[in-house]
């Protein structure tokens, strides 16, 4: 059965966070750049970069084309309908970032 657990957006333009996915240590850094309007992100996993400058949008797994081996990471509308992961939304929670497990 499929479990989804929310990643911790705070309301800063670059972060970093932590946290066990599938049983293996994640780091995330995730940057708004002003010029673009667009959220991004790089993944550690076991602290060995795999991914970098991956634009966050809605509706599709972030990194299923990779085969990472840590479930599906979606970014999925909250509040309403259709807003995207602009400045104000994924901070705020409107738009969420999770993780689903299988």
């Amino acid at each position: 059965m499929a479990e989804l657990y929310e990643l911790p957006i705070i309301d800063a333009v670059d972060q970093e966070f932590t946290c066990s996915l599938n049983d293996k240590r994640c780091r995330f850094r995730v940057m708004f750049n002003e010029w673009s309007g667009r959220w991004t992100f790089a993944l550690w996993i076991q602290d060995v970069l795999v991914l970098t400058g991956r634009r966050i949008v809605t509706g599709v797994d972030l990194v299923g084309p990779f085969h990472f081996g840590i479930g599906k990471i979606v970014c999925m509308h909250w509040d309403q309908g259709n807003l995207e992961p602009d400045r104000e939304n994924l901070p705020s929670g409107r738009v969420r970032l999770f993780q689903i497990t299988e």
